[in-house]
């Protein structure tokens, strides 16, 4: 279960609960934020607290995979802005991330995509970080990109691209 709570210079990215789901669903909801993985959007409240229910209850049975699941928040005033998820697999953590539609384009991601890579660095001992993503979502490129992510292959689906980032 992941209970790493992180903090930037403007964000606070708490462990994701089963409560978070009522905080979130409208921004959750908003079609813009599933253009390349509709097929991922939760369609009811209850779909998305039962999403929340199970990463709130931790890594599935396998032995060697470790999930953490974060909301992220402004600390300014506590608005749910987004949030990150990293699936650890030994020396290796698949990286994702969503920020909600009126919050993009601000640096938001960056600034939290940064503070988990760090915490996957120091408390796991990761060492590659893997982003995958739709070779349409310019904006997810150029994040991966600007945190140093370099481009190696295409994803598991064959569409999706792949990138990686040896962490130090």
């Amino acid at each position: 279960m992941n209970r790493h709570a992180l903090t930037t210079r403007r964000l606070g990215l708490e462990p994701v609960r089963e409560a978070h789901a009522d905080l979130v669903f409208a921004q959750m909801s908003d079609t813009r934020l599933w253009t390349y993985f509709a097929h991922l959007r939760p369609g009811t409240l209850e779909d998305l607290r039962a999403l929340y229910r199970r990463w709130e209850r931790g890594t599935p049975t396998q032995p060697d995979e470790t999930w953490e699941n974060w909301l992220c928040f402004l600390r300014a005033d506590g608005a749910g802005i987004g949030s990150l998820q990293a699936t650890i697999r030994g020396q290796a953590a698949l990286l994702a991330y969503a920020i909600y539609v009126p919050y993009q384009r601000q640096g938001y991601a960056r600034e939290a995509a940064a503070a988990v890579l760090a915490h996957l660095r120091s408390t796991h001992r990761v060492k590659t970080a893997i982003a995958e993503m739709d070779p349409r979502n310019e904006a997810s490129i150029g994040l991966a990109q600007s945190l140093g992510f370099v481009r190696v292959r295409k994803g598991q689906r064959g569409t999706d691209l792949t990138y990686e980032l040896t962490l130090r």
